[in-house]
């Protein structure tokens, strides 16, 4: 039983680092994504950002609706296999953003702005991300068990893992839903005692 536990954090290590450099590979995508658009493209991004977080303030960071209709959508898709290169391609979005947020920050506002970057990522994205890419191994753990059942081999033990993975991945989802509803309604509050960086 030991071996099997080893076994199994061996491979839940292999996952973790394989959505990292995913998620990896997304950021450095966002990072050098602005090279690409033109002076006029990037008037339009970095007044927007501006407006953004003029009236952060007044406005909440509302991932919440979102992940309600994605993090099910994924679960479903995931017991059917046909969710791994949505989570994937979704796991690359959210480095991407990541990349995207400090590279436009540096260009508006410097060296302050990677500081204030820093930040923002770590309060509104730093936990979301952790939670994300542990319901990613749970999800493809799911769908790896579910090609198993499909195939009847040892079907009605495969079943009864699927059972536990999704009542983890359900755990997940509301720790992340619960963290949604917290930046909801502190994270612009919080964020603005940062916001002397971009003065």
């Amino acid at each position: 039983m030991g071996e099997e536990n080893n076994m199994w954090t061996s491979n839940n290590k292999k996952y973790f680092f394989f959505f990292l450099i995913i998620l990896l590979f997304g950021f450095l995508t966002g990072l050098l994504f602005l090279s690409q658009v033109d002076e006029n493209g990037k008037e339009i991004i970095f007044n927007n950002i501006n407006t953004y977080l003029l009236n952060l303030n007044n406005l909440n960071i509302n991932n919440l609706i979102p992940h309600i209709l994605l993090f099910p959508l994924l679960l479903i898709l995931s017991i059917f296999i046909i969710g791994i290169p949505l989570e994937l391609i979704f796991i690359f979005y959210n480095g991407f953003s990541l990349g995207f947020i400090i590279s436009s920050l540096k260009n508006i506002f410097g060296l302050k702005g990677i500081i204030y970057s820093l930040f923002y990522i770590i309060i509104s994205k730093g936990i979301y991300i952790f939670l994300l890419l542990i319901l990613c191994i749970i999800l493809l753990k799911i769908s790896y068990r579910s090609l198993k059942y499909i195939r009847k081999k040892e079907g009605r033990l495969y079943k009864e893992e699927i059972y536990i993975l999704l009542k983890k991945a359900l755990l997940i989802i509301i720790f992340i839903l619960i963290n949604d509803l917290i930046i909801y309604f502190w994270g612009g509050k919080i964020l603005n005692i940062f916001n002397f960086f971009l003065k």
